[in-house]
């Protein structure tokens, strides 16, 4: 068996052009047997009816195909159908009863998650360590007071400081009465 499958690939090996053609008679023959599917099915068109006639009149291996696929879907067809053990409503009666089971289960589980946190906080308060039973607000902590008292250097800043720039006040220019300025342009 191994030296079959070893022939079979060496020769593939030899000829690629021998692989090309034979990919392209697969596409072909791959292309004429769903035609010839659709033909059984009349879905094709008028032009594809004809060709697929002209080719169970000439070619022996398109009538052998055709023959097997009338048979295949004969016995499709008269395959028994199994008749269901329970009735649809029995079914639906089951799907419902499933889900009304998981619903309960998960709200068992969130019941039983709550409770076991009860659990703990109550224990967490009874035991050992805790100064009294009530609840505690959290308190701001209490400064601390410095050594040494804040000293400002006034007269030398610690970071020295650059002094602005001194710009020119610019000539303020009176309006007159009538409503232009000086220059003789109306505001």
């Amino acid at each position: 068996m191994t030296s079959d499958f070893n022939n079979r690939k060496d020769s593939g090996q030899r000829c690629p052009a021998n692989a090309q053609v034979s990919k392209e008679m697969d596409i072909l023959q791959r292309d004429r047997f769903e035609l010839l599917s659709a033909y059984l099915d009349s879905e094709v068109t008028a032009a594809e009816r004809k060709q697929v006639q002209e080719w169970l009149k000439s070619d022996p291996k398109m009538q052998c195909l055709y023959t097997r696929l009338v048979k295949l879907r004969q016995g499709l067809q008269t395959l028994p159908v199994p008749e269901s053990e329970q009735s649809a409503q029995q079914a639906v009666n089951q799907v419902f009863g499933r889900i009304n089971r998981r619903r309960s289960q998960r709200v068992a589980a969130w019941g039983g998650a709550a409770i076991a946190a009860l659990f703990v906080g109550a224990l967490s308060g009874i035991l050992p360590g805790n100064h009294s039973l009530t609840p505690q607000l959290a308190q701001a902590p209490i400064p601390e007071t410095a050594a040494e008292p804040l000293m400002v250097a006034l007269n030398h800043p610690a970071v020295e400081i650059p002094k602005a720039a001194v710009a020119a006040p610019e000539k303020f220019v009176k309006p007159s009465v009538d409503g232009a300025d000086a220059k003789g342009y109306q505001n």
